[in-house]
């Protein structure tokens, strides 16, 4: 029985390494692209057919003076609030270790159980590895909504990859926490997955 959960435990952590290289993946295929096409604006080329902003080219009011056209054709680079995009990546990876630097044993009331530490601070470090997690998951629907979604002159791709990005990882990290803890003495793996095997 203990190599079958050797065996679970190996999968697990595959099949979560696996969603967290996806994810990383994701997003940063989606700011390169992102980079690349204002890159190619800056110079006067246009390789993603992305045209002027659509702001740039409306028609003005009678009496109403042109927005300033930037270099990229009226659309918006990653700086200023639209850098926000990075921050719910770098919560979720500070969560997935602290997350997973805690073994489902050590979250057990028994203080003879945890050596060298309080059950209560490691219920904490969980807790707030847990909340920086869920964060970055919220903050990364926030900044693509109010930074990219509402924007007309700001393409959502970099949004839409830093929410599946921070998806991913934080399904990753649950994965990786599971796959530590399965078939652990008292752990969720005795009872409940042993039929599954």
């Amino acid at each position: 029985m203990a190599s079958e959960f050797e065996g679970g435990r190996k999968l697990f952590a595959m099949i979560a390494g696996v969603i967290f290289g996806v994810g990383i993946l994701t997003f940063l295929d989606s700011v390169a692209y992102n980079n690349y096409c204002l890159g190619g604006l800056k110079i006067g080329e246009d390789p993603c057919h992305w045209g002027y902003a659509p702001n740039s080219t409306q028609p003005l009011p009678p009496g109403g003076t042109p927005p300033p056209m930037n270099q990229f054709h009226g659309w918006q680079a990653l700086d200023g609030r639209r850098g926000l995009v990075f921050v719910p990546f770098f919560l979720s990876l500070f969560s997935i270790f602290m997350v997973n630097a805690v073994d489902l044993n050590d979250l057990k009331i028994d203080p003879d159980w945890v050596k060298g530490g309080s059950p209560g601070m490691i219920r904490l470090w969980m807790f707030v590895g847990a909340a920086a997690g869920f964060a970055g998951l919220s903050m990364s629907i926030w900044v693509h909504v109010t930074e990219f979604s509402q924007q007309p002159n700001t393409k959502d791709g970099p949004g839409i990859g830093n929410m599946l990005c921070v998806l991913m990882m934080t399904i990753s990290s649950l994965g990786m926490w599971l796959a530590r803890s399965y078939g652990l003495p008292n752990g969720w793996g005795d009872q409940m997955m042993e039929s599954m095997l």
